[in-house]
C-alpha cells in the first residue's frame, strides 16, 4: 500500500516538473487557435456545435500530432533506452525480455503524462460549449471546416471515439517503444537508433503530404489519429488487423530476443531480400483492397485488380510497376540463387552428373515447386485479405468480363510459363557472361518490351500473363507463344551445354 502512494507521489510530482508545464503552455495557446477555427467554422457554415467537436479536434489535428507530440514521444522513448540500459540492469532483471518490458512501462509512465495534459486541455478548452453525448450537426456535415465528419458517420457515440483515441494511442506507443527497444539490444548503436527515430519522423511528414489515400496506412501519423486511421482504412476492421499484427509480431521478438540473437540476425539476414520482396506483394494486394467497395465487390475482383497487368491497349502505371515487383522481383530473387549454384558449379558436380543437363535439373526442378507455391500463396492471400475486408466471397468477377476458369488459367498456367521463360533467358545470359548484372540488365529489356506500342499483337512473349491480355487474346493462343519460346530457349541451353562439354 505505501509502495504505491509512493509511486502515486512520484506521478504528481512529475506532473508538475517545469517541463510538462510548458508542454501544457504549448498545447494549450494551440488548442486556443483550434478553438477558435471551429467557432468561426460553425458561425460560417449557421450550425451550432458541441463540446465533442473541440475535443475532437485538438485531440486529433495532424500538424500539433506531427509536429509536436510525435517529436516528444520519440525523445521520451529514446531517454527511456539510453538511460536504463546497461549490463548491470541486465544482469540484476536476468533477461533482456524483463527489460524491455521494463522500458516499456517506464516510457508508457512517461508518455501517459504528455497524453493526459493533451486529452485535460482538449477537453478544458470545451468549457462554455454547448454539452451533449451525441454528434453535432456540424460534425455530421461534410464541410470544409469539419474534420469529424468520417467518424462521426461510422455509429459510434463520441465518447467512444474519445476512448478509442486513448486506446489507438497506446497501442501505436507500446509498438514503437518496443520495436526501438528490440532494434537497440541487438544492434547496441545509439546512432543507428537515432537514424530511425530521424527516419520515422521524416516520413511522418512525407506520408502525410504526398502519399495518396490507397497508401495512407503507410504514413505513421495515421496511428497517432483515430480520424486519420479511420480514414485510412475501410473497413476499420483492417486496421485493427494491422495493428493486432503488430502486436504479435513485437511479442514474438520479445520471446526469440533471450534466445541466440546473433543466429537469428544471420538468418534474417539471409532472407532479408525475400522478406522484402514478399512485404511489397503484400501491401500491393492490401493496397488494391483499399481501392475497392468491400460491399460491391467480390474477393475474385481484388485477385483479378492486383494481378491485372499491363498490355498494348490497357496500361496503367500503378499496374505496371506492380507487375515488376510481383514477376521480375522473383524472377531477380531466382537469379541470386542460380549465380549461387553456378559459382558452386566445378569439376566434382561434372563428374557426380555426367553432364550439364542432369546438373541443371537437380535444382531447378526445386525452382519450378517454389514458382508454383508462391502463385497459389498470392491468390490465396488476395481472397482471404478480400474476404475480411468485408467483400463477397464469391468466385464471379466484376472487374473483366471474362470466365472465371480462363481467368485462373491465365494466372496459373501462362503465369507459370512466362515466369519460366523469364527465368531461363537470365540463366543463359548468366552462364554465358558470370555475374548477377547480365540478369538486371535483362530484366530492364522486359521492362521496356511491356511498355505501350511495343507488342500491339501479343506475340513478344514478354508480360504476356497479365490478366487484361485476356480481354483482347485467347489464353491457349498466349500458351502456344510461351510454349514455343520455352522450347527454343531450353533447346539453346542444350546447345550450349554440350558446346561447353566439347571445349
Amino acid at each position: 500500500m505505501q509502495r504505491s502512494k509512493f509511486h502515486v507521489t512520484r506521478y504528481l510530482e512529475e506532473l508538475i516538473n517545469f517541463k510538462w508545464i510548458a508542454v501544457g503552455i504549448v498545447i494549450y495557446f494551440y488548442s486556443h487557435v483550434l478553438k477558435n477555427q471551429i467557432i468561426e467554422g460553425s458561425v460560417q457554415e449557421h450550425m451550432e456545435i458541441n463540446i465533442w467537436d473541440v475535443s475532437l479536434k485538438i485531440q486529433n489535428d495532424i500538424y500539433i500530432i506531427l509536429y509536436f507530440i510525435i517529436p516528444l514521444i520519440l525523445v521520451m522513448s529514446l531517454s527511456s533506452i539510453f538511460e536504463d540500459f546497461n549490463y548491470q540492469t541486465l544482469i540484476r532483471l536476468g533477461t533482456v525480455r524483463r527489460w524491455i518490458l521494463r522500458s516499456l512501462l517506464r516510457f508508457l509512465k512517461r508518455s501517459s503524462i504528455l497524453i493526459l495534459i493533451w486529452s485535460f486541455l482538449s477537453l478544458y478548452m470545451t468549457i462554455k460549449i454547448p454539452f451533449s453525448w451525441e454528434w453535432s450537426l456540424f460534425s455530421k456535415t461534410n464541410s470544409v471546416y469539419n474534420a469529424l465528419y468520417e467518424i462521426s458517420a461510422i455509429g459510434l457515440s463520441p465518447l467512444w471515439i474519445f476512448i478509442l483515441e486513448l486506446v489507438l494511442l497506446f497501442l501505436t506507443l507500446t509498438i514503437l517503444h518496443i520495436t526501438l527497444s528490440v532494434i537497440y539490444t541487438i544492434t547496441k548503436k545509439k546512432l543507428l537508433l537515432l537514424a530511425i527515430c530521424v527516419g520515422f519522423f521524416i516520413w511522418g511528414i512525407v506520408g502525410f503530404k504526398l502519399l495518396p489515400n490507397n497508401y495512407a496506412f503507410l504514413s505513421p501519423t495515421t496511428y497517432f489519429s483515430i480520424t486519420q486511421y479511420i480514414h485510412s482504412f475501410n473497413p476499420p476492421i483492417m486496421g485493427i488487423t494491422v495493428l493486432l499484427g503488430a502486436i504479435i509480431i513485437c511479442f514474438i521478438f520479445l520471446a526469440l530476443v533471450d534466445l541466440n540473437i546473433k543466429q537469428y540476425v544471420v538468418s534474417i539476414k539471409s532472407h532479408l531480400p525475400f522478406l522484402l520482396y514478399s512485404c511489397l506483394c503484400i501491401m500491393g494486394i492490401f493496397s488494391t483492397s483499399l481501392s475497392l467497395e468491400s460491399d460491391k465487390n467480390t474477393v475474385l475482383d481484388n485477385w483479378i485488380l492486383s494481378f491485372r497487368g499491363v498490355s498494348s491497349n490497357s496500361f496503367t502505371y500503378s499496374s505496371f510497376f506492380y507487375y515488376m515487383i510481383v514477376f521480375f522481383g522473383l524472377v531477380y530473387l531466382v537469379n541470386i540463387e542460380m549465380n549461387k549454384e553456378i559459382d558452386r558449379m566445378g569439376h566434382y558436380k561434372i563428374i557426380r552428373f555426367r553432364n550439364l543437363e542432369k546438373w541443371f535439373w537437380s535444382w531447378f526442378k526445386r525452382i519450378l515447386i517454389k514458382i508454383a507455391f508462391w502463385l497459389i500463396c498470392l491468390t490465396i492471400f488476395s481472397f482471404t485479405l478480400g474476404a475480411v475486408s468485408g467483400m463477397q466471397f464469391k468466385f464471379h468477377a466484376t472487374i473483366l468480363d471474362l470466365n472465371t476458369l480462363i481467368i485462373f488459367y491465365q494466372f496459373f498456367i501462362n503465369g507459370f510459363l512466362q515466369i519460366v521463360l523469364y527465368i531461363l533467358l537470365i540463366f543463359i545470359f548468366s552462364w554465358a557472361q558470370r555475374g548477377s548484372i547480365q540478369g538486371l540488365i535483362l530484366v530492364s529489356i522486359f521492362m521496356i518490351l511491356m511498355l505501350p506500342g511495343f507488342n500491339p499483337l501479343g506475340i513478344l512473349p514478354v508480360g504476356l500473363n497479365s490478366l487484361v491480355y485476356t480481354v483482347d487474346f485467347s489464353p491457349f493462343h498466349i500458351t502456344v507463344i510461351l510454349l514455343i519460346a520455352n522450347l527454343v530457349v531450353y533447346f539453346a541451353m542444350k546447345y550450349i551445354f554440350t558446346k561447353n562439354l566439347k571445349i
